[in-house]
């Protein structure tokens, strides 16, 4: 048996096994660190996952609080107006009305201190007395939109209903009818030197002529 040959053989093996055993041991150096990054990435992922669905809870509850608090808020608006006895801040918007003072309305008739107003969608008015003679009806236009038609023979009653207007509606009011009462004056006097210079005429015929006037009255024709 040769010595050297056995020794020669024994060193082989042993750097034949030795690049082996290191890759061995890098594969499981590896598969450990892997194991350890993908312990290590769900863990800060849960937790990143965790703090954003936190943070959407806390926005979420932010909302909802805000929420409450804008509707306690018009709550309050509406407590206040009804302890008060103002009329309800919402109420307009429910129903839009189509007339003026049309929130006033019940059934197409505005009542107020006893003076009824009927109410007119298709003109958006509302009318005090008969409307039937045109020429008789002032139309007067209101300052939010839509007119008031009062028959000249109704005007008395409108300071009845006086304090329903806004005050710039009851401003164009007055003044159309101060106006009105100036044009009827003037066209009267018209009217009256008209009427007065025809009697005039139909004297100074009559005076002209008095035997054909006496004629006629004893009922003899010429």
């Amino acid at each position: 048996m040769r010595i050297g040959a056995g020794i020669t053989g024994a060193e082989t093996a042993l750097r034949n096994r030795a690049p082996k055993e290191r890759n061995r041991r890098f594969s499981a150096m590896n598969a450990e660190a892997e194991s350890l990054g993908n312990s290590i990435w769900y863990t800060n992922g849960n937790r990143l996952q965790g703090r954003t669905d936190t943070e959407e809870d806390e926005n979420v509850v932010e909302s909802e609080e805000e929420q409450v608090s804008e509707d306690r808020s018009e709550a309050e608006k509406i407590y206040q107006a009804v302890t008060s006895g103002k009329p309800n801040p919402i109420a307009d918007l429910r129903d839009v009305p189509k007339v003026p003072y049309g929130h006033l309305a019940k059934d197409g008739v505005i009542i107020y201190n006893g003076v009824c107003f009927v109410c007119d969608e298709e003109t958006n008015s509302i009318c005090l007395g008969d409307m039937t003679d045109k020429e008789n009806v002032l139309n007067i236009p209101l300052s939010g939109g839509g007119h008031l038609k009062v028959n000249r023979n109704s005007i008395g009653l409108l300071s009845k209903a006086a304090s329903m207007f806004t005050p710039e509606d009851l401003n164009l009011i007055m003044r159309a009818i101060s106006q009105d009462t100036k044009l009827q004056s003037i066209q009267k006097e018209i009217e009256d030197e008209k009427a007065s210079i025809g009697n005039k005429i139909s004297g100074d015929g009559e005076t002209a002529n008095p035997d054909q006037k006496e004629k006629e009255d004893m009922g003899i024709a010429e």
